[in-house]
């Protein structure tokens, strides 16, 4: 990636997933539900930072674009009003449900279907990265969509291979470990494969996998049997396994945060070697 981006210091984890809807959202807000409750043991206040870098699909209010996903991250960590508002939060925001190159075209008044460059103001990110990094004790960053989704277009090819900017580009630009979200359904094998493979290809460390929407007491094999699998063709760690069940930020039903708190996430955020997982393979009973 061209553009320079800042890379905090503080210790923080970045959220991706194998594609969109998979449950990005709920895991990162689980993460600095945790994080924040475990903070709470030592501090009156929270110093817990959350940041989706890019939102698309924003809606308008009061003539500004909001992001339902920096909302909820923001209630989860119980952000400080202090340090910023939701722009910190989310301080690329784009009204169209598109991947972040093309709703910038568009937002732009370009062509949706050229691959043109328009450049991204990655200054606008760098100043909300650097702000949580003065200002925050840890920081979980979420993506959007999955890790090749495009958010700047190719500008101006000097030879043909110069494809666009991807979200995998910004997570090695701030170089925080991942965490990769899975639907814990059919499909899930080769989704979480390609994404790991893509992760470890550059060179960013992978915590592990959450799996997300598990069914328990499912007869459904593929769900019974990806928990097995999917560290066996990975060798990442399963890290939890959130079951199926409504969700509500404001009101975190107690399963959500049993399933998250398998493991503790703060050893994850902290460079060097990474810590041992409580569980190699965290698999409700049912599944084993």
């Amino acid at each position: 990636m061209q553009a320079e981006i800042y890379r905090p210091q503080i210790p923080g984890l970045f959220v991706t997933g194998t594609g969109t809807e998979v449950g990005k959202t709920v895991v990162a807000c689980l993460i600095a539900d945790q994080l924040r409750r475990l903070e709470a043991e030592t501090s009156p206040r929270s110093r817990i930072g959350v940041c989706k870098p890019m939102a698309t699909g924003c809606r308008k209010d009061r003539g500004d674009l909001i992001a339902e996903d920096a909302e909820e991250l923001a209630h989860a960590a119980d952000f400080d009003p202090d340090i910023g508002d939701l722009s910190l939060v989310a301080p690329l925001r784009f009204r169209e449900p598109l991947a972040p190159a093309v709703a910038l075209q568009l937002k732009r008044g370009g062509p949706a279907l050229r691959g043109d460059n328009v450049p991204v103001p990655w200054e606008v990110l760098s100043h909300s990265l650097q702000r949580l990094d003065e200002h925050c004790s840890h920081l979980v960053i979420e993506g959007i969509g999955g890790v090749m989704v495009p958010i700047e277009g190719p500008g101006k090819a000097r030879h043909k291979r110069d494809y666009p900017r991807t979200v995998l580009d910004l997570m090695a630009a701030i170089g925080y470990p991942a965490v990769v979200v899975a639907d814990a359904a059919l499909g899930t094998l080769n989704h979480t494969a390609l994404t790991v493979t893509a992760l470890h290809a550059r060179g960013i460390r992978v915590a592990g996998v959450v799996l997300n929407r598990y069914r328990a007491g499912t007869d459904d094999l593929a769900m019974q049997t990806n928990p097995q699998w999917i560290p066996a063709q990975t060798k990442v760690p399963i890290l939890a396994i959130i079951p199926e069940g409504r969700w509500d930020v404001r009101d975190i039903h107690p399963a959500f945060r049993e399933a998250i708190d398998v493991t503790d996430f703060r050893g994850f955020c902290r460079p060097g070697a990474p810590p041992k997982v409580r569980f190699s393979s965290p698999i409700p009973p049912e599944a084993r």
